[in-house]
């Protein structure tokens, strides 16, 4: 049983109380009306993860992260403290993204939001960012797009409010920034007709707080193990011998050694164009040389300090294609259209058509591109089929880019 010893004390690490980091997502209320012995801390930045686990904590919730002004926790940070033993949930906003990230290395997401995080039906920090006052803890002065989303959505459903309102909705607040977002300048800006049950309605809807609630119910569930498991191993990785963030192991935290993936995750970086970002030789037929080149590729994004990330790109992409195979969806001409267009631009040419004049030189490779398109338009049509299950959605502002960074 691990213990230490502060001020003369000995502290024994499995009753360590578990931290909680906490902003705008929830009242502290909420959270310690389930865990009343929770350490509550502001939203999370880069190094509270590793000084937390300095002092031996084992169980850690992410709900809020800070970003912008800031360095935000980082994929490695995450991947360093679970490695280390510790137990890891996020949900409602920052914790829900880096939960989708990496629960590839183990750690654990909660919630709707981080279900549309996981699947890429959403992908980017605006659905969740949102404006607070950071020296009060912490009402939110604006509306997060995730909870516009899911709002319009579920007040269709309901018939509170029109499917073209809905997407005039979700629209508008896409095209806001996230300081303005609030609930009046957001249907203000749709020029939707909204009823005052409807309006009401839709303000009432918080996602963010019902995830959290139920991420910390996922936490006190977890019953005596929150106050009794031990780390795996000793934890003295952070600081205290020096070797934490520079140690190398033989196989990835994405959960395969190099040697089983490596091909097949790099000809993904290639044909996807993603490769370009790391390797930037504007060389005739540079796709015909994906497969003679896969070592330069993984070095190049290893030495960037970016392999982490595109692993967990790669890994979260497959599962999404999976699922539409599981889901049985049939894209349609509209999603391969986008498809095209997003790989063409990816590559730096204007349409799918110039892409292939350029860069395919042989039949394999045209195969190889082709089975790409049809993967990004499986998943184009899952994220269009779970969000907006009605088929209404404005395509040429939905901003939800696989390949984003």
């Amino acid at each position: 049983m691990a213990k230490r010893k502060a001020s003369g004390v000995t502290m024994d690490a499995s009753k360590m109380p578990p931290v909680v980091f906490l902003g705008p997502s929830a009242p502290a209320s909420d959270i310690l009306a389930i865990l009343p012995d929770a350490i509550i801390r502001p939203p999370a930045q880069r190094g509270d993860l590793y000084a937390y686990r300095i002092l031996k904590h084992t169980h850690f919730l992410i709900l809020d992260g800070a970003f912008g002004g800031v360095l935000a926790i980082s994929p490695r940070e995450v991947v360093d403290v679970v490695s280390d033993g510790a137990v890891l949930i996020g949900a409602s906003s920052m914790g829900a993204l880096r939960a989708a990230d990496c629960s590839p290395a183990g750690m654990r997401g909660v919630g709707l939001i981080y279900r549309l995080f996981r699947t890429r039906l959403i992908s980017s920090e605006d659905e969740v960012a949102v404006q607070y006052h950071g020296e009060r803890p912490f009402p939110p002065l604006t509306e997060p797009l995730v909870n516009v989303r899911i709002a319009a959505r579920r007040a269709n459903r309901l018939g509170l409010i029109a499917t073209t309102d809905a997407e005039k909705i979700t629209a508008a607040a896409q095209l806001l920034h996230f300081t303005q977002r609030s609930w009046s300048r957001v249907v203000k800006e749709a020029g939707s007709h909204v009823s005052p049950e409807a309006f009401s309605f839709l303000r009432n809807v918080d996602v963010k707080r019902t995830d959290a609630v139920l991420a910390a119910n996922y936490v006190a569930a977890m019953g005596k193990s929150v106050s009794s498991r031990t780390p795996s191993r000793a934890t003295y990785l952070f600081g205290l011998l020096g070797d934490g963030r520079e140690r190398r192991g033989d196989s990835l935290s994405y959960g395969a050694r190099r040697e089983q993936i490596e091909a097949t995750f790099v000809e993904w970086l290639w044909l996807s164009g993603r490769a370009r970002k790391f390797l930037r030789e504007e060389t005739d037929g540079s796709l015909e040389r994906l497969s003679t080149t896969p070592s330069t590729t993984w070095n190049a994004v290893d030495a960037a300090g970016e392999l982490e990330a595109e692993l967990m790109r790669f890994d979260i992409f497959e599962r999404a294609v999976s699922k539409a195979k599981r889901c049985q969806l049939r894209p349609d001409p509209s999603d391969f259209n986008e498809a095209e267009a997003q790989l063409a631009g990816a590559h730096g040419f204007g349409s799918w058509r110039e892409l292939l004049a350029s860069e395919v030189r042989s039949e394999s490779l045209s195969i190889r591109l082709d089975d790409l398109r049809n993967q990004v338009a499986a998943v184009r049509c899952l994220r269009r089929t779970f969000l907006f299950p009605s088929g209404g959605v404005n395509r040429s502002q939905e901003g939800l880019r696989w390949h984003s960074a």
